[in-house]
């Protein structure tokens, strides 16, 4: 009976621990099974989050008004080649009244962007040059009396397309540039262009072209005006040649200038006079009076600029009075012309007669003693009249260096004034 509740002790116990085991392994089985559902929720929860963040975005996305994408910026326009400028300049045509400086201003704007372009407008200029085509601009400085003793440089609105050009190259420089300019002093038969490249040559490399200089302007003097004499530019033709031989102090011309001293339309050459002035001085009185005796010279107009040469040195020149003398006592010359010269005693021949100092006072005294001689003797009322005027205003200019006048006070200078 004991062996019999134990085997049953046994078994239960057995049968119990065999169940617990099943037990325990079905629990791990079903513990594994819910962890692996578990993951599976969780992968499928992150994708459907993402799946509904992506569409809050595009919702987010569609209902932002964003604005349009700017559009390209137009290409700016090609600049017009050298070549296209120079045409553009040929095409200007002056007219009176306000398109006059609407022109002048398109000029001014093209040959900036002339020489703005540099190196690379040089072909264009060079084939336009050799051309020989012009058009006249602005020649406004070419119709005063200034235009025949002096030739600027610079231009405020170049006179013609071919000066235009002319400075373009200056403002390029450049060996090639130069090249360009030296081509055109040789090739022009125009007094104004050889005097303002011989100029602008002698700017840019002193002395160089000097010898193709003085060539071209003697070459041309011996020739006749320019064709073209109509233009402002041709007015002043020979005076402009004979301004590039006195450039450069040559005074290899004197014969040739005297000889042409005389024209053959019994005037004188005003371009040769003032070169042999401005190159051999007093020395041009002898010529000026050698050809003041001139049988062609039959007239008033024609003998004035000789005796006005000599008014320069009379007073310091003994051939320059005896000279003089003669031509204020010639009754050739119109009363007129002898009371000018007379009057003009006191302006002709000074360094800068208003500005006066004590360098001038020789000059003034020996005046006024030959005024104080010739006097008495006018050969009429029309002399004797100029003489008095003329010792009035020598005496005036004496006594302005003697005697200057007192400085103007100074105000809130007590001082000043006291003795």
């Amino acid at each position: 009976m004991k062996r019999t509740l134990l085997i049953l002790f046994v078994a239960g116990v057995s049968f119990a621990a065999a169940g617990l085991i099943v037990s325990q392994r079905q629990t791990a089985r079903h513990a594994a099974q819910l962890a692996e559902l578990q993951a599976a929720w969780q992968t499928k929860q992150a994708e459907l989050e993402a799946a509904l963040e992506r569409a809050r975005e595009q919702a987010l996305l569609a209902s932002t008004p964003f604005p349009a994408p700017p559009a390209a910026a137009p290409a700016a326009p090609a600049r017009p080649s050298p070549a296209e400028i120079i045409a553009k300049l040929e095409t200007l045509r002056l007219s009176p009244g306000a398109s006059s400086a609407h022109t002048l201003r398109q000029a001014v704007y093209w040959f900036e962007e002339l020489a703005q372009a540099g190196p690379a407008a040089l072909p264009a200029i060079r084939e336009f040059l050799a051309r020989y085509e012009d058009l006249d601009l602005d020649t406004a400085w070419f119709q005063g009396r200034g235009s025949r003793d002096r030739l600027p440089l610079d231009f405020a609105l170049p006179p013609s397309l071919r000066f235009g050009l002319f400075d373009v190259l200056r403002r390029i420089g450049g060996g090639e540039a130069e090249k360009i300019l030296a081509e055109s002093l040789t090739r022009t038969g125009r007094g104004v262009e050889v005097a303002y490249l011989a100029r602008v040559l002698q700017e840019l490399a002193p002395n160089r072209y000097r010898g193709l200089a003085l060539a071209t302007a003697r070459d041309l003097l011996a020739g006749p005006a320019p064709f073209n004499s109509a233009s402002p530019l041709d007015r002043n033709h020979r005076d402009h040649l004979y301004g590039v031989l006195s450039l450069y102090g040559d005074t290899g011309f004197t014969s040739e200038a005297q000889a042409q001293l005389v024209r053959t339309d019994s005037q004188i050459d005003r371009s040769a006079l003032k070169y042999l002035q401005q190159t051999l001085g007093a020395q041009a009185v002898p010529i000026a009076a050698q050809a003041y005796q001139n049988p062609q010279l039959t007239n008033s107009a024609g003998k004035e600029p000789l005796a006005r040469l000599a008014l320069s040195y009379v007073g310091a020149d003994v051939q320059a009075n005896e000279f003089y003398q003669k031509a204020i006592n010639d009754p050739l010359l119109t009363k007129d012309h002898r009371r000018n010269l007379i009057e003009d005693l006191n302006q002709d021949g000074f360094p800068d007669p208003r500005n006066l100092t004590a360098n001038d006072l020789p000059l003034i005294q020996s005046r006024l003693a030959l005024i104080e001689q010739q006097a008495p003797a006018a050969m009429d009322d029309a002399n004797a009249a100029a003489f008095k005027e003329a010792y009035k205003d020598l005496v005036n200019m004496r006594d302005r260096i003697l005697r200057p006048p007192a400085p103007a006070p100074v105000p809130g200078n007590p001082a000043q004034g006291k003795p």
